[in-house]
């Protein structure tokens, strides 16, 4: 029981900074606050259990910071998602459920170089759908609530795009 405290304690500071990704406008922003939040939240999965999760997240993060200094092409795209698959293939025993990170991962990272926020935010939105499904399951209630919340943060920030978009 202490250990599903400690690690919704984690997931919650985590998750403030996931929620507030949605808020942001600019990408390579975006992808900074990400890899502190994928530090904190991987973390969050190693304590509940939850080891598909905390490699997406680990591979998350050397993916933000590769695209972030690097150009963004296939090839690169193609060598995370491979790095992610190989990673992940002896942590997903658990069931289908222990995909869905690694599908997240996989979204996330080839639709990652799409022009448009708009659409970059509805494809943080997908992603955290499989989240809250697997965090659920994994007793990471904190994450839960929050990946609604970031859904949400992030319509709004689709709103609010569109809005700025149209003056």
């Amino acid at each position: 029981m202490n250990l599903v405290i400690i690690g919704n304690i984690i997931a919650f500071l985590g998750c403030g900074l996931m929620v507030l990704v949605g808020f942001i406008k600019e990408k390579r922003r975006i992808l900074s606050v990400q890899c502190i939040q994928f530090t904190l939240q991987g973390a969050s999965n190693l304590i509940l259990g939850g080891y598909s999760g905390f490699i997406a997240n680990v591979v998350s993060i050397l993916r933000n910071l590769a695209f972030a200094r690097f150009k963004n092409t296939v090839w690169l795209k193609l060598f995370f998602i491979v790095l992610q698959v190989v990673l992940s293939y002896k942590s997903l025993t658990s069931g289908f459920i222990s995909w869905f990170p690694l599908l997240a991962a996989v979204l996330f990272t080839w639709f990652l170089d799409v022009k448009s926020e708009v659409r970059l935010k509805l494809v943080i939105i997908s992603t955290q759908v499989l989240w809250m499904i697997y965090d659920f399951v994994h007793l990471n209630y904190v994450a839960v609530a929050f990946d609604i919340f970031t859904m949400v943060s992030n319509s709004i920030g689709i709103y609010m795009l569109r809005r700025n978009s149209r003056k």
